[in-house]
């Protein structure tokens, strides 16, 4: 049975680690195919044709499973700790929720940046010292596979064992099944970041090799993605190495650049439901991006409260008074300026991921799908590079003032 699930897993896998959560025989693992994304390959010698693995695959669902994200509760929040607000990408509240699990005396599984390996994993935490690396979006794939098996055969030995869970929607959707499986589900508080979705690895490869000779280093201290250099709105790429410091904007940075160009994003990603307005999480959470906060510089958290273990989760912070929380608009209103659907530039995509899979070099794929851009999206080009030449910190106060006077209207 697995042979035949996972002969299109290239093209419909997204690497969410629920089948190797759930393999008795560990012979489901994630690997990084051709293209530079983490999909499930199946050892066919160790495979026992159990079909867990089909069983809690997304793809296998006809419907999307889960609430709709206009029928739940929708807060607008920011943690009370200034320095917790500077380190995180938006309002800080994901790192309140992990602090007050430990607290509670439960186990956080959040997402690290390995600088040994130059990827993003997942990783299960019990001490609050332990925290620190899943502050800030990662803009990358995770490897899941280790943290998501470890704690579920843990809650299976242990009822007691509660955790509170960090991924995006594929991930924490596939992670939801599995726990529904072994009927452990109840002991998971599982919150969901907005996706935009993920990134070839052959791109970030691409990055790390620029900043690592403008650092003359091999390995990196530690990199921040979106790191508040200016402000919440203005953030940009910090790796630190050997006291050395790259800032990469978002205007001048590779990385970056393609991106927001939508093009080197997972085949998964095209197609993805998990990441629309429906949810099998606890909580959803992100940016607050759009005019209601355009003017803040600090950063706010949207945050839905998808089930009443969610609600509970966001009532025990606002008892604590580790929150601020501030007028939020209607789910629309919010999502408006999320990317809540699927990508439009499927032959451009199709194509690049053809020349990533049969070549190393990440930049002859963006130049043949740069080639065949609109020549509208060519415009956007050349004016994003334009704007490059503004000084960061100029370009943030203009895009301050700028807010002030549509504030004013």
């Amino acid at each position: 049975m697995c042979n035949n699930i996972f002969e299109k897993a290239e093209f419909d896998c997204s690497g969410c680690g629920a089948c190797t959560a759930v393999c008795p025989k560990e012979a489901v693992n994630l690997k990084l195919n051709d293209a530079g994304f983490f999909t499930a390959v199946v050892d066919k010698n160790n495979c026992i044709n159990c079909g867990l693995c089909k069983k809690v695959c997304t793809r296998y669902d006809e419907e999307i499973q889960g609430v709709s994200l206009f029928d739940v509760p929708l807060y607008a929040l920011q943690s009370k700790d200034e320095k917790t607000v500077k380190r995180c990408s938006s309002g800080g509240i994901a790192n309140e929720l992990a602090n007050q699990a430990i607290c509670d005396g439960k186990q956080v599984i959040g997402v690290v940046y390995n600088t040994k390996v130059n990827q993003a994993e997942h990783r299960i935490a019990d001490k609050a010292d332990q925290l620190a690396g899943f502050a800030g979006s990662k803009y990358l794939q995770s490897n899941p596979e280790q943290a998501f098996r470890l704690a579920l055969n843990h809650a299976r030995k242990n009822k007691d064992n509660q955790y509170v869970v960090f991924g995006t929607p594929c991930q924490i959707a596939g992670f939801a099944k599995s726990s529904e499986n072994f009927k452990v589900r109840d002991q998971f508080l599982l919150v969901e970041i907005f996706c935009h979705g993920v990134p070839s690895y052959k791109l970030w490869d691409e990055q790390c090799k620029i900043i690592g000779k403008k650092l003359k280093a091999s390995q990196f201290d530690s990199v921040q993605f979106r790191y508040k250099k200016n402000d919440w709105h203005s953030y940009c790429l910090k790796v630190e190495a050997d006291g050395r410091t790259y800032y990469g904007s978002r205007e001048k940075t590779l990385f970056w650049q393609v991106f927001f160009e939508n093009v080197l994003l997972g085949d998964s990603c095209y197609k993805c439901r998990m990441r629309q307005h429906k949810s099998m999480a606890d909580i959803r959470l992100g940016d607050y991006w759009g005019k209601r906060f355009q003017h803040r510089s600090d950063g706010v958290s949207a945050v839905f409260a998808c089930t009443e273990r969610g609600r509970e989760a966001i009532l025990r912070l606002e008892q604590i008074q580790v929150l601020n929380q501030l007028n939020a608009g209607d789910a629309a209103e919010m999502m408006s300026a999320q990317n809540m659907g699927g990508y439009h530039q499927r032959e451009l995509h199709d194509k690049a991921m053809e020349v990533l899979k049969s070549q190393t070099d990440v930049m002859k794929a963006i130049k043949t799908y740069r080639a065949g851009m609109s020549g509208k999206q060519k415009l956007k080009r050349i004016l994003l590079s334009v704007s490059a030449v503004i000084p960061d910190d100029l370009r943030a106060k203009l895009r301050k003032a700028n807010s002030s006077r549509m504030l004013k209207k």
